[in-house]
């Protein structure tokens, strides 16, 4: 598995990277794109962006804390991959309608984050193995112990 060091390293930067988009979506004004005939699906991509990328950072935070937890590691996964969806969708609004430089910015951000889901899925996949595996072990052993208690004689 992924030592544990690397997981809180992973979990720093997917923080950082929240925070970063976080800033550069907060100073979007997608109302104002409108004036130049953007739809106004983008006015609530924007608030749910800005809602999705604080939920990424409050769940590497939980992340960072439980490196072991399989909850806080999926959650995290999910987040970061909803939000990936979503900022390339407002990513697309930021090009059309506002300014191609902060769109590549805003990419920027999508591709350092691509490299980060895949070390993600890659660990989520070694620490589902490892709970399952840790599982079965302890399963066998309740039934072990189950047997030896069955047998024992009366007394």
């Amino acid at each position: 598995m992924i030592p544990r060091w690397q997981v809180e390293e992973l979990a720093d930067t997917l923080i950082k990277s929240a925070e970063s988009a976080g800033r550069i979506v907060s100073e979007l004004r997608p109302r104002e794109w409108m004036q130049d005939g953007a739809p106004e699906v983008y006015v609530e991509q924007h608030q749910t962006l800005l809602n999705e990328i604080e939920q990424v950072r409050l769940a590497a935070m939980a992340m960072k804390r439980e490196p072991e937890s399989l909850s806080d590691t999926v959650g995290t996964f999910l987040w970061l991959d909803r939000t990936d969806s979503l900022l390339a969708s407002v990513t697309g609004g930021v090009r059309t309608y506002y300014n191609p430089n902060v769109a590549n910015l805003l990419d920027a951000v999508r591709n350092r984050n691509a490299a980060r889901l895949a070390e993600l899925k890659q660990y989520m996949s070694q620490l589902a193995t490892h709970v399952e595996e840790s599982m079965e072990i302890a399963h066998r052993e309740a039934q072990r112990c189950r047997s030896e208690i069955i047998a024992r004689p009366p007394e």
